[in-house]
């Protein structure tokens, strides 16, 4: 039996924006992960005045690197800190002869 110690629970407004978030903790996810199905909701939209369907969706993880990738990334928003450091380094082309001659 497997235990999910990390757990989060996410509303989404159709069926495409979970199955995106299943692609992308397939894609991203290395430990063990389930997804529960809560059920829905009718919300109405402060601006509009119109009700919508939203699915509760209960994400489970099993290690929390896994549980704060995924709260950090995919529900924040926020860019890994190991690629927003990292910069490509470019080779310093060397100077042609004109280039010397104007500097």
């Amino acid at each position: 039996m497997s235990s999910y110690s990390f757990e989060i629970t996410m509303k989404f407004k159709n069926r495409g924006d979970m199955e995106k978030a299943e692609d992308w903790i397939n894609d991203n996810i290395k430990g063990l992960w389930a997804l529960e199905f809560l059920g829905m909701q009718e919300e109405m939209s402060v601006d509009t005045g119109l009700r919508s369907q939203v699915l509760n969706v209960l994400f489970k993880f099993g290690r929390r690197e896994d549980f704060e990738r995924f709260r950090n990334e995919y529900v924040m928003g926020k860019r890994p800190a190991a690629a927003a450091t990292k910069k490509p380094k470019v080779p310093e082309k060397p100077k042609g002869f004109f280039a010397r001659l104007f500097s």
